[in-house]
């Protein structure tokens, strides 16, 4: 189903999530800017998809309109809801035990919040998400299925994503060794129309190919075929999640006035309050929605990180005691009406009473997530409206691309990647690569930090295997600057974050330190029919990001850990504590 339709007699089953908002001396200022928006009739005009809410100039005006589809994607996949059923029917019927999605960006997030928010009903099929090269996660993946009866959906919107086609030609590899001229029945391709990718997955016998939608980008994209379609697999009820999300778009106006908006409501507070300097969106959530960060991540950084804008969604981090945080913060509690969390809850109540701005939504159950994607898309859309930018570009997204893409052929031609320059200390096993100096450890990571001023943040982006004791690490080191530094801290592994937040440390406004982690690969997985391996790939798309973050001038510290990266950050975390005192 590749056409737009009004369905505008579908009627929701679910009452809207409920969303307060606390937003102290910015209260004013918001419900000025939602009366500015009302009295320019902004509701009709979004529906209208009038780009000029965003942009003047008439090219960016048409770049607008050409991507948004989204509005009304819900609608058309309601009559595509019978075909996804009776695919996952067939699927079950085939003998098929296990689904991975293979993807990068917007084409994995909504699977992967699925997957955690979703307890696996009776008739799903077991799900794992690969959205990395490296080269440990695809072994363990690999092992860990059954690969004779695992589907593979190798999911890219453009069919020239680097990743997906890397992966999904090492999986058909290891299917042909198996099954022959018969492994195209274990897989099947979500893409565009018109993508480079159908014709090779005809040419491959795919057991089917959805073709998803031009004028939808891939992070407005979990109500298509790409959320929708691995949802349905995993026993998830689409028609229900996709009859709440059209009570979101009713409720934001799809079908006519409406006397208050969630979108626009949640959207201009955002804005307001990201102009205001409180532009550190911070969520809280309870542990089964911890992965929903990773979906708003890639939607707010990568629609508002531009022009040295933006909004910076903080995900995972430690909840903390009020005087912890500096005065950069809302903080966004997204959890269920009815079920206990009284731990975050009492935390995000102290901080209100402190004075930071407090917005919380309850929603009845995990199929609400249909109507918050709607609400979060719309939101950030109007965040945009306030900023005066184009939420639906990410130019700065192919600065890593471009890197990488030049590393690569240098690979192809030398066999191995160029040297770099020599690290500025090498201690205990890791080496520290940065613009400052310092006679040890300690000494470089202190005059690193030194460079922080308020309202800036930390990223730490970790080219690792992730582990349960990796991610340990990676938090403590989180909980060590939050606390002795108050800056707002975020983690990413990569290349995941190329895809979503990278957007925001290039274009965004210039107040990140970016801490990049690497690692040798002492056992690597060569792709087929190509002259590198995945840790290659892998080392050049972390080599050509910060390169990227270089050009921008942004201040960066890369660490790498040996062979063992457990060991080598237990040897950062050792020296940190003495370079953060002040």
């Amino acid at each position: 189903m590749n056409s737009f339709s009004d369905s505008s007699q579908s009627k929701p089953t679910a009452l809207i999530p409920k969303m307060t908002l606390q937003a102290g001396q910015y209260q004013a200022a918001i419900d000025a800017k939602i009366q500015e928006f009302n009295t320019r009739n902004f509701t009709e005009s979004f529906w209208q998809k009038d780009a000029s809410l965003w942009v003047q100039d008439e090219k960016a005006q048409q770049s607008v309109r050409s991507f948004m589809g989204w509005l009304r994607v819900a609608e058309t996949m309601q009559q595509a809801v019978p075909e996804i059923e009776q695919f996952v029917q067939e699927v079950k019927a085939a003998g098929f035990k296990h689904v991975v999605v293979m993807g990068m960006g917007g084409s994995t997030m909504a699977p992967i919040v699925f997957k955690e928010s979703f307890e696996r009903s009776a008739d799903g099929l077991p799900m794992s998400v690969l959205d990395t090269t490296d080269p440990g996660t695809v072994r363990q993946i690999e092992e860990a299925v059954p690969l004779a009866d695992t589907l593979f959906i190798v999911a890219s919107k453009s069919g020239t994503t680097a990743e997906p086609l890397a992966f999904g030609d090492y999986f058909y590899h290891r299917l042909r060794e198996l099954k022959g001229d018969k492994a195209g029945e274990n897989f099947v391709a979500i893409t565009d129309p018109g993508s480079a990718f159908v014709a090779a997955a005809q040419a491959q016998g795919y057991r089917r190919i959805f073709l998803n939608f031009a004028e939808v980008g891939g992070r407005f994209s979990a109500l298509s075929y790409f959320g929708l379609v691995p949802a349905a697999l995993y026993g998830i009820s689409i028609e229900e999640m996709l009859t709440r999300a059209i009570g979101m778009m009713r409720a934001c106006g799809a079908y006519g006035a409406v006397e208050q908006n969630p979108g626009l409501e949640l959207g201009v507070a955002l804005g307001v309050l990201a102009e205001a300097g409180r532009d550190k969106l911070t969520l809280v959530v309870p542990g089964s929605l911890n992965d929903l960060g990773l979906w708003l991540e890639q939607l707010i950084a990568e629609s508002t990180g531009k022009e040295g804008k933006g909004i910076l969604p903080v995900a995972g981090e430690p909840v903390r005691e009020p005087a912890v945080y500096g005065q950069d913060r809302v903080f966004v509690y997204v959890g269920y009406q009815g079920q206990p969390d009284e731990a975050n809850r009492a935390k995000v109540a102290a901080l209100q009473q402190a004075g930071h701005p407090v917005i919380q939504i309850l929603m009845n159950d995990p199929l609400d997530l249909g109507q918050e994607f709607f609400r979060w898309e719309v939101a950030t859309a109007v965040a945009s409206a306030v900023f005066g930018i184009n939420p639906f570009d990410q130019p700065n997204v192919q600065a890593a691309k471009t890197a990488t893409d030049s590393l690569m052929k240098v690979v192809q031609e030398q066999g191995q990647l160029p040297q770099g320059e020599a690290p500025k200390v090498t201690e205990n096993g890791v080496a520290y690569y940065t613009a400052v100096s310092g006679n040890d450890a300690t000494d470089v990571l202190r005059a690193f930090f030194a460079q922080a001023q308020p309202g800036n943040f930390l990223n730490i982006q970790a080219y690792l295997t992730e582990t349960p004791a990796v991610n340990d690490s990676l938090q403590e080191l989180r909980r060590q600057v939050q606390e002795q530094l108050h800056l707002a801290t975020t983690s990413g592994y990569g290349p995941r974050f190329l895809h979503s937040t990278g957007q925001y440390h290039k274009g965004g406004p210039d107040t990140g330190l970016f801490v990049q982690l690497t690692v040798d690969h002492p056992q690597d997985i060569q792709l087929p029919g190509r002259s590198y391996s995945f840790g290659t790939f892998k080392n050049a798309q972390a080599a050509g990001d910060l390169q990227a973050l270089h050009d921008y001038n942004r201040r960066t510290l890369r660490l790498h850990l040996g062979a063992d990266a457990e060991l080598g950050l237990r040897q950062v975390l050792a020296a940190l504590p003495a370079a953060l005192q002040r």
